[in-house]
């Protein structure tokens, strides 16, 4: 095709038409740099198609996990909740003048569960991809943005503030539950030889110390408390912003 146009230029420069060759020249300028255009553009819609298709998949993504992470969130205020109830339970105990325990098991695992939830933290592995790799700017949704970044900062910030004050409380309470088992081997009878209850000295020795045990699973039931309805507020958070992406879908399709 090249050698025809060639041909067709030196034809006219032969024949003395020079007119019609700076015509003949400046037209094929024109169909090069249209074709140029042309090929930018197609690859324009190829590039613009290709990333629709890879931001639709994040969305997809992030749906899963946030619908995962407020099921998750849901158990946890379960848990916290459940540990709320143990702390009551034993307080009570403590609280009557009588001190007598009408269930032993029943104590002894609300004792066990009053001692507190570990770290809950996840690290959200799909928004921490979306962030690190620079492939965020593929959400063209700018609002989208904006309440992704505030649910996963109320997340951090709940779990920043738990990894402080609370998680030392937990591990106190923790240290108070072994070590009123420090005078006995019950911990460290293999499980399927253990008693379901520990020894009648455990029991004698929670009352003598009662004190010790009340301030330690007061301020838990304080955290308790607290995480119930802040882990409520993050599944409510995810589940809004799962609503937030399936709408964006629907508007993209």
């Amino acid at each position: 095709m090249i050698k025809f146009f060639r041909k067709i230029r030196y034809n006219l420069m032969e024949t003395g038409k020079t007119a019609k060759y700076f015509k003949y020249a400046i037209g094929e300028i024109i169909l090069v740099m249209i074709g140029i255009l042309l090929a930018l553009q197609i690859n324009t819609w190829n590039n613009n198609k290709q990333e629709a298709k890879l931001e639709q998949q994040y969305i997809n993504r992030l749906i899963t996990e946030l619908k995962e992470d407020a099921i998750y969130y849901n158990k946890k205020s379960n848990q916290f909740a459940e540990i709320s109830n143990a702390i009551f339970n034993v307080q009570q105990f403590w609280l009557n003048d009588n001190l007598i325990i009408e269930d032993s098991l029943k104590f002894w695992d609300d004792f066990r569960t009053a001692s507190g939830s570990g770290p809950w933290y996840k690290q959200p592995v799909i928004w921490t991809q979306l962030v690190q790799s620079g492939e965020l700017k593929l959400l063209k949704n700018q609002f989208l943005i904006e309440s992704l970044f505030k649910h996963y900062a109320e997340v951090k910030s709940v779990a920043d503030n738990f990894n402080e004050y609370p998680t030392q409380t937990t591990n106190d309470a923790r240290k108070v539950v072994a070590n009123s088992l420090a005078d006995s081997d019950y911990m460290l009878t293999p499980y399927n030889k253990r008693n379901r209850i520990p020894p009648k000295l455990w029991y004698e020795k929670i009352r003598l110390n009662k004190k010790e045990y009340q301030a330690v699973f007061l301020r838990e039931g304080i955290i308790a408390g607290l995480h119930i309805s802040h882990m409520k507020t993050l599944a409510t958070s995810a589940e809004e912003t799962v609503i937030l992406l399936e709408k964006n879908l629907e508007t993209n399709d």
